[in-house]
């Protein structure tokens, strides 16, 4: 017979995966998250560590692709679940409950060299920056402004 605490993890998780959509590793990992924060509420027994608790706990994930691919000229690839994005961090945020910080210290990427946006979107916002005159400094970011 379930226990009231798989019971309402069952709840929980089936209505966030109902809304969310989940790669099967996500979904063991959201069902062990939800059960370990009910259980220890209860002072029941905690399952298998979730792939969260380890990246917090100081463990660096393997990437599941070679790192050179995972920025392009057209798409940045998602090392969760492999998503090809022009834009990585709002995925991060809603699909897997990350931060970007997060996301580069669990697979032990420099920021620097990995941004979350493709490099063709990146050159299209900056372009129409310029055009804007946004980013111009004294004189003349003012006259570019007043239209001057």
């Amino acid at each position: 017979m379930p226990s009231e605490v798989l019971k309402m993890t069952t709840e929980i998780v089936v209505s966030h995966a109902s809304m969310t959509e989940l790669t099967p590793e996500q979904l063991v990992d959201e069902i062990k998250a939800v059960y370990n924060v009910l259980a220890s509420l209860e002072g029941g027994v905690i399952l298998e560590e979730s792939a969260e608790a380890r990246a917090e706990a100081g463990m660096v994930k393997k990437p599941p692709i070679p790192l050179q691919d995972i920025v392009k000229a057209k798409y940045v690839v998602c090392l969760e679940c492999g998503q090809k994005l022009k834009i990585l961090k709002n995925h991060l945020r809603k699909a897997h409950g990350l931060m970007p910080k997060e996301y580069y210290a669990r697979f032990g990427l420099d920021p620097k060299k990995f941004p979350l946006v493709c490099k063709d979107y990146s050159e299209q916002r900056s372009k129409i920056a310029k055009e804007r005159g946004l980013g111009a400094r004294g004189a003349l970011g003012r006259k570019n402004k007043v239209g001057v």
